[in-house]
């Protein structure tokens, strides 16, 4: 997995910590804390899409998986893709095939409840060796402005639905229904109207007709379930746990047999304050509505009202005036009519609300019309109304308005030409619809889509400079071994020669004393030199074959018996025959480099333990001594190189801080672990713990 195997490169530091290497550390803790930070989902997969190797934290809150599900479960996007956009899974497949640059896709997903979210992902392709690689990208929840668009779209099919008068309403009202449950699918829908004090005509297209059978005709009430309470209180009623309202003690047997846990009713209203229907949202469990649900109740109610008094009043109503309802009732939706032949511009109400403008003060003309127009669109905007005027062609637009307070608003506006039978012009008719909220979020979200696409290039070079350090250090590695192998062979004869020069019978004591020195020189430097080409062990560098490790640690102990007599210690062995696969070699540096550190920081007299058990799937080896014990400051550098961690014995042993460094590579090549616990001036007990295969 790329990115973690970033983020543990920089975790556990490599053996020459120097200021480069903790720059580099710090890049990748900020490339990792970057993946987090951003609001889309970061991630990466195979060029298959059947297995993510990253994903941020971000999922869960999108989608409700956590990302060790995500990277758990094989297949787990392909599954969770919309039924209707599967085909989005052949195109993410064709990206092995495609140029490398970036890919976006749009398409729906089912999170973990069920729910429909929308995604918005921003794909690269990674390559390898000239061959694809992987895919990485960022996922964008685009549920909300996409709901706001489906609305949107869904009651402007509603306005021109509901204009045909050879659709019944019947017809008109299912429709949207149907269309409000496809944005909320766990949700059901119902509308009943209200005569003579009793909910009639009731319709749902998801509800049991059984169920809407049983509670046709009931009288409204406070205590006759949701939709009798709403219509005699004409207030919205919110009950979200059914089981215990008490508005529904009467037809708590109804919401058992058919399993309602929630229902929010909410009446809609005439000009004149009566009741005409009420509108209910149901759900199977109990449930409290989100913001995003009221407000969606509360547009449903009023283009309902809208709907239904256009139907009541449709043999008196013209085009015009089925305009002018629909913007007195809809927020942000306002329509005017311009009387041509006498050039009178007659706006609604709610106009002059979008406008920001007070009718008391401000006298509606085309030309004070073209005023209010921001500059940019007022040659682009009379262009339009002239077209009308010679195709006579209805038009629908967008357009720019500046209110008197300076802010700009967006309009989304429709035009029709009404002419006599002559085709002379007569009037003109028109409507606006308030989209600035709906536009200022589209902008934020290519603004941020713009912001995520600079971090992912930003993120690009990054990774490239990361690659960059990684070959050289690699490459200054392979240097230090070239160097130590070839002082190894010098040092090994200066101290076969000195151990030569020492042994003549004749040489004189201060000649003497003077090889001793450069014998002693020359061991330890071969022992450093050993230390450094023991270094970087990789686990593909193994050689293993079957160990009985309960003889190796007698084995072990026994060549180092010696030198803890010199400082009269006691070794006590107690371990048990497991076999073990292994590198022998190198499982036998890490055996003897922790005995030999527990007889070199102990003092004299005191008793070294060595132990070997099983735990579960593993071999626990612990190495206790009764030593000086490591200082609070060097417990967090004990297996790192670092100047600290250089101590000398207490007999005056030399130490050169690599043989922790080593035990701990060879051990995590093994895929084992090794930790420490100490008390100063008390003791040191050294763990490895090995798996048994």
């Amino acid at each position: 997995m790329f990115v973690f195997l970033v983020i543990r490169y920089f975790i556990q530091p490599g053996p020459y910590m120097t200021s480069d290497k903790r720059s580099s550390k710090n890049s990748r803790e900020e490339l990792y804390t970057l993946f987090q930070s951003i609001e889309g989902i970061a991630w990466e997969a195979d060029t298959g899409m059947q297995q993510f190797t990253f994903i941020s934290d971000k999922v869960e809150p999108v989608l409700g998986f956590s990302p060790e599900a995500c990277m758990n479960t094989p297949g787990l996007w392909r599954a969770r893709i919309h039924p209707d956009d599967k085909h989005v899974v052949t195109d993410y497949l064709h990206l092995k095939n495609q140029p490398e640059k970036k890919y976006s896709f749009e398409y729906r997903m089912i999170h973990a409840d069920d729910q429909i979210v929308w995604i918005k992902d921003n794909v690269t392709i990674v390559y390898k060796d000239g061959q694809p690689f992987l895919l990485r990208g960022i996922m964008v929840d685009n549920t909300i402005t996409e709901k706001l668009r489906a609305q949107e779209r869904l009651e402007s099919d509603m306005l021109r639905l509901n204009s045909d008068l050879t659709v019944s309403l019947q017809q008109v009202l299912c429709s949207y229904l149907r269309g409000l449950e496809a944005l909320f699918p766990k949700m059901q829908c119902s509308i009943h109207r209200v005569k003579n004090g009793r909910l009639t005509g009731g319709m749902s297209p998801s509800l049991p007709s059984t169920y809407m059978a049983a509670v046709a005709g009931i009288p409204i009430g406070e205590y006759e379930g949701s939709c009798g309470a709403a219509a005699i209180s004409k207030q919205q009623v919110i009950v979200s746990d059914i089981a215990n309202d008490a508005r529904w003690v009467k037809f708590l047997h109804l919401a058992g047999k058919y399993h309602l846990g929630a229902c929010w009713s909410t009446p809609v209203i005439d000009t004149d304050g009566e009741v005409m229907a009420t509108l209910a949202m149901y759900y199977r469990e109990a449930k409290i509505p989100y913001q995003e649900e009221m407000k969606v109740m509360e547009r449903a109610t009023a283009l309902l009202r809208i709907i239904l008094e256009n139907r009541q009043k449709a043999e008196i109503i013209s085009e015009a005036n089925l305009l002018m309802l629909q913007s007195q009732e809809l927020a942000h939706f306002g329509n005017w009519r311009w009387d041509v032949q006498h050039d009178i511009v007659t706006w609604s109400p709610a106009l002059y609300t979008i406008y920001g403008l007070d009718p008391k003060d401000f006298k509606a003309t085309f030309d004070g019309y073209q005023e209010l127009l921001h500059p940019d669109d007022r040659v682009q905007v009379c262009e339009y109304i002239e077209n009308v005027f010679k195709t006579k062609v209805d038009v629908e637009f967008e357009e720019r308005i500046i209110r008197p307070n300076g802010e700009v608003r967006h309009l989304r506006s429709w035009a029709k030409l009404k002419s006599d039978a002559d085709g002379v012009p007569l009037e003109m008719i028109g409507a606006c619809l308030d989209v600035t909220e709906r536009v200022n979020h589209i902008v934020a979200i290519e603004q941020q889509s713009q912001q995520l696409t600079e971090i992912g290039e930003q993120n690009a070079r990054m990774i490239k400079t990361l690659h960059a350090l990684e070959q050289s250090h690699a490459d200054n590695t392979r240097m230090m071994k070239v160097v130590a192998h070839d002082l190894r062979n010098p040092i090994g004869a200066i101290k076969m020669t000195a151990s030569a020069l020492m042994v003549k019978p004749d040489r004189l004591e201060k000649e003497r004393k003077m090889l001793e020195i450069i014998y002693r020189s020359a061991t330890n430097s071969l022992e450093l030199v050993n230390d450094l080409l023991q270094m970087q062990g990789r686990q593909e560098d193994l050689q293993k074959e079957p160990v009985e490790l309960g003889a190796m640690l007698f084995h072990c102990t026994d060549l180092l018996r010696h030198q803890a007599e010199a400082k009269q210690q006691q070794i006590r062995l107690d371990v048990l025959p497991v076999i073990i696969l292994s590198s022998r070699e190198k499982l036998w540096r890490v055996i003897s480099n922790l005995i030999a550190n527990a007889i070199k920081f102990s003092s004299q007299g005191t008793t070294i333990k060595v132990s070997l058990k099983t735990k579960a799937k593993h071999v626990v080896i612990a190495i206790a001594d009764q030593g000086i014990g490591i200082p609070e400051s060097m417990k967090d550098c004990i297996f790192e190189i670092f100047p600290g961690s250089q101590r000398s014995g207490t007999a005056g042993e030399p130490s050169f801080g690599l043989g922790l460094v080593i035990c701990r590579q060879i051990v995590e090549a093994h895929q084992g672990k090794i930790w420490f616990e100490s008390q100063l001036g008390k003791g040191t007990t050294f763990f490895v713990q090995l798996p048994i295969k």
